[in-house]
């Protein structure tokens, strides 16, 4: 081909010229580099990354698809990458589509298939600036899913390569938590002590947090091993101090003051060092108390004396039963004569307080707030069995399990509005302390529950014809015609007419003794006022007022703290038991006095109750503990929070409804 070419320019019949010489030269050389390109081999790219011609359209999806992300509208941010993938699987920012598309699934739940983006950008992508994120990120996805076995293999893989130090403070938390996962709080301590000495600033602070709440967690065997691997530094501190108050939960007081002291000569300037000092305080007071032994104070002489030895019937029987029990520490109870003078109460509370060492005291009843007031300067929790108002609110160690007036009241208003709808109430109360006081709180419940007071009659205290107030209640008294019941002009018809009652209400609350409501039932019926449900208080609770009244009194609901015929297990199981005892049935008295040594005598057997404070938050604490007068709980001031028994008169006997 060559030789053909150069005749041609050798043989040529007419002369070019010098320009025209160039050009056949020109042309010479260019097909001889043609020749030896087309003669050389072919090479095809196995993988080339294209930059698309539409790069700003691909940026402004981008941005709109990490906006998505930030939002949480993960499936449409999830399109945008996915359709960048199909479109361009040789695209620039290909491996940044992955990492995002991963990131996305792993949120969605679907670690699996996460993995295998995050594993595309280590095959396809070894240079990525993605790619350690990639490693991270499934040892991420096996941790989520609780595949804590592989999510240790991968962190601790990629921990074998350089990292940065930022790099490494994401790992060593996320092996510390796969670390927790298979229980192995020593190794989760270990990873996460590395991340803390790495971090800085808040980020310290949040890891010191988290092995503090690690450490909490441990067990005992556990903490003992890391007080030794951690002989010094902060988290030295933190074992020390979860060790010495473990022991003190335990119950183990004098191993508790010895690990607590020690920890303060060590780190006194260490943030739980104040913490430690309180209990530590509270530690020595707890060797300096018996805290199994519970003091009585109860008027066993006097006039009051029925009630004190009825209260302790029911404290003895309670301490029998439960020293019965197996795997108990056994309780004992030391008793005290208050009589009814505050001073002799007094000297006996500050006997026992301070001479007997004891843990509590129960009681007692007539002088209580003289026993409350010295309790509290002794810091001894002291249980009075009184409905004197405000009582506890002389100080934090004053509790009060007792039927108080206004539980009484509670009990009674939700019964008859929320559960027999009732709307409309009268009130009819005696002159005195006891019916004012009922009678107020009532109103104030009516009002506070939604229901109305119609009407509002009263009576004196020796009174014992009621005629009088039940007309004024009825509209049936005329002011006018006092003392000059007779009208002789007027008709029979007319009389009859005039004296028909307005009821206008649908019950009657009445606060007064069985005796009073004996002669009052029957006044009503005489009056007319009839076909209205009548409440009364735990005063009504006797046989002897169905004696007086039975017809009058059918369908009445009282209030009561104790009723020795509920059909509870329980109860049943205290009545048997107390009248085998003591040869009679027991009443409210003693059931009260009963479960309130029981929450006392089970209290003070909790390893976590040391101390006179200690129980006294374990009072504050103590839900729904069941006693045969009811599910008992302890407000945050000291009061017992517990429903009242509710009973109702049908025939010849008192019947629970609630």
């Amino acid at each position: 081909m060559r030789k053909g070419v150069y005749d041609l320019i050798l043989n040529s019949k007419h002369k070019a010229s010098s320009y025209q010489f160039t050009l056949w030269v020109a042309s010479l050389l260019l097909i001889g580099c043609l020749s030896i390109l087309a003669c050389a081999p072919v090479v095809i790219p196995v993988y080339r990354e294209a930059r698309p011609s539409n790069e700003e359209h691909i940026s402004r999806s981008f941005s709109r698809a990490d906006q998505l992300l930030k939002e949480k509208k993960y499936r449409e941010a999830l399109a945008i990458y996915e359709d960048y993938l199909r479109r361009y699987p040789g695209g620039f920012l290909r491996d940044m589509a992955l990492m995002k598309s991963g990131i996305i699934y792993a949120e969605l739940g679907a670690y699996d298939v996460a993995r295998r983006s995050f594993n595309r950008i280590i095959s396809d992508h070894p240079e990525s600036r993605f790619f350690r994120e990639a490693r991270f990120r499934i040892a991420m996805s096996y941790m989520k899913e609780g595949s804590y076995e592989e999510a240790i293999t991968h962190a601790k893989d990629l921990l074998r390569t350089p990292l940065s130090r930022q790099e490494k403070l994401q790992i060593y938390p996320l092996l510390g938590e796969a670390y927790l996962g298979i229980k192995d709080r020593l190794k989760a301590v270990d990873a996460y002590s590395i991340a803390y000495y790495l971090a800085t600033g808040a980020k310290k602070a949040a890891l010191l947090s988290r092995i503090e709440g690690i450490i909490r967690e441990s067990k005992e065997d556990e903490l003992i091993v890391l007080e030794k691997r951690y002989n010094e530094g902060v988290f030295a501190g933190i074992i020390r101090f979860e060790l010495g108050r473990r022991y003190r939960d335990q119950g183990l007081v004098r191993k508790a003051a010895e690990k607590l002291k020690d920890f303060l000569t060590r780190f006194p300037h260490h943030p739980r060092a104040k913490e430690a000092r309180t209990i530590l305080s509270e530690l020595r007071e707890g060797l300096l108390v018996d805290r199994f032994t519970i003091g009585c104070v109860l008027p066993l002489t006097g006039r009051y004396s029925t009630f004190g030895n009825r209260a302790l019937n029911g404290i003895e029987l309670a301490l029998d039963r439960f020293n019965s029990q197996p795997e108990v520490h056994e309780v004992q109870i030391i008793i005290r004569d208050s009589g009814s003078d505050p001073r002799q109460t007094i000297k006996a509370v500050e006997d026992l307080g301070e001479n007997e060492h004891v843990m509590a005291i129960i009681g007692p009843m007539i002088t209580a707030e003289s026993a409350a007031i010295k309790a509290q300067s002794l810091k001894v929790p002291i249980m009075v069995m009184t409905q004197k108002p405000d009582i506890i609110e002389l100080g934090d160690y004053v509790f009060r399990d007792f039927l108080t007036s206004d539980r009484q009241v509670r009990g009674i208003v939700s019964y008859a509005i929320q559960e027999l709808g009732l709307k409309k109430f009268a009130v009819l109360y005696p002159e005195e302390r006891y019916g004012t006081t009922f009678m107020n709180l009532f109103t104030d419940e009516l009002i506070a529950n939604g229901g109305e007071l119609v009407c509002v009659g009263s009576y004196g205290k020796e009174q014992t014809d009621f005629g009088d107030a039940i007309e004024k209640l009825v509209g049936l008294h005329n002011p006018e015609t006092e003392g000059d019941k007779s009208d002789p002009v007027e008709s029979g018809a007319e009389k009859e007419e005039k004296l028909k009652p307005v009821i206008e209400f649908e019950a009657m609350f009445i606060p007064d003794t069985f005796q009073k409501v004996g002669l009052i039932a029957p006044q009503l019926a005489y009056h007319g006022v009839t076909n209205i449900l009548l409440l009364g208080t735990n005063l009504w609770h006797s046989e002897k007022l169905i004696e007086m009244a039975s017809d009058y009194v059918q369908g009445a609901i009282i209030s009561e703290g104790f009723f020795a015929e509920s059909p509870s297990p329980a109860v049943q199981e205290f009545v048997r038991t107390f009248k085998e005892v003591f040869g009679r049935m027991p009443a409210f008295l003693e059931a009260q006095a009963y479960d309130t040594a029981t929450i006392l005598f089970s209290l003070v057997n909790r390893p976590q109750v040391w101390s006179r404070h200690s129980l006294k938050n374990a009072l504050l604490s103590l839900k729904d503990f069941p006693g045969v007068t009811g599910v008992t709980s302890f407000r945050q001031n000291g009061e017992a929070d517990k429903p009242v028994y509710l009973l109702k008169i049908v025939g010849q006997r008192f019947v629970q409804v609630r």
